[in-house]
């Protein structure tokens, strides 16, 4: 906010304008006073966006209304999962609640594993 207000040609301790002859008030440095407030914005940003952990993803997720692993890649040990309780007859439902997915995600890595159709997909939206 002190870099905003100088560069906006105002001091940042009394709110009055600075005179014409004040160094802040040369083009130059404006925009380099503009510059480094957006530079620090940026950093700030980037500071507060921290990354989440899986567990905090997925609680994350439930808080949200959706599946634990929604968005999560699929193991090779979800998709053994997944094609061993499909051949056993467990439904796409019973199988999206067992995995921590949706329905449609359950149905999408049926479709990809050749054990539904394309058509039989289009049933789950």
């Amino acid at each position: 906010m002190i870099l905003r207000a100088l560069a906006n040609g105002v001091n940042p301790d009394t709110g009055e304008l600075l005179s014409r002859s004040s160094v802040a008030q040369t083009p130059e440095m404006i925009r380099m006073l503009f510059t480094l407030a957006e530079e620090l914005v940026d950093v700030s940003a980037k500071i507060k966006k921290t990354k989440l952990s899986l567990h905090e993803r997925q609680q994350k997720n439930i808080a949200e209304g959706k599946p634990a692993k929604s968005y999560f890649p699929w193991s090779n040990e979800e998709k053994l999962q997944l094609a061993e309780g499909y051949t056993a007859g467990k439904t796409v439902e019973a199988l999206s609640l067992e995995l921590g997915r949706s329905g449609r995600a359950v149905a999408i890595q049926l479709e990809k594993l050749g054990l539904i159709t394309a058509e039989q997909l289009m049933n789950y939206q």
